[in-house]
């Protein structure tokens, strides 16, 4: 019997849904490797690549993400022209809380596809080359055709036992 932790695997270091498992698909700074739309778009448009994994991944729909992260960061650019104590201080939990996602998101796809690391890896990531990490996480789990830059999210992968 299996483990319920267990990808379902099709051969060995790929999932059913055609998704490498056991190590990253790319290194941390390999998003320049398909810089159209990778690097472009996490560096340009982090809203919409966060809203791509989001969807791919079936955690979010696509529209809800990017309203909420679209939202996120008007609210971080109309704050910090007002420059108002309160202001900064709520901007500053949301950032927190934010890097916080991001970080849980990296550590889940590490675990979705059984990517050895640790959590202070995913920490270290994540806080100190966020658009790296989230451009990892989007060229592993295939949320966009390289050479096209398409504001739209790819189907959802099918669901994996955790």
């Amino acid at each position: 019997m299996s483990d319920a932790a267990t990808v379902p695997l099709i051969e060995p270091g790929v999932d059913s849904n055609g998704i490498k498992t056991g190590d990253w698909k790319a290194p941390i700074f390999g998003c320049f490797d398909t810089f159209v739309p990778n690097a472009l778009m996490t560096f340009a448009c982090p809203c919409v690549t966060l809203s791509q994994v989001l969807a791919r991944l079936g955690s979010f729909p696509y529209t809800t993400a990017l309203i909420t992260t679209y939202s996120l960061a008007v609210y971080f650019v109309v704050a910090g022209s007002l420059n108002r104590q309160w202001l900064n201080v709520l901007s500053a939990v949301l950032a927190v809380g934010l890097a916080i996602f991001k970080w849980n998101l990296r550590t889940k796809v590490r675990t979705m596809f059984a990517i050895p690391g640790v959590w202070w890896e995913d920490a270290l990531c994540t806080i100190f080359c966020s658009c790296c990490s989230l451009a990892q996480i989007a060229t592993h789990v295939e949320s966009y055709t390289p050479g096209a830059c398409s504001f739209d999210a790819k189907a959802t992968l099918q669901g994996y036992r955790l």
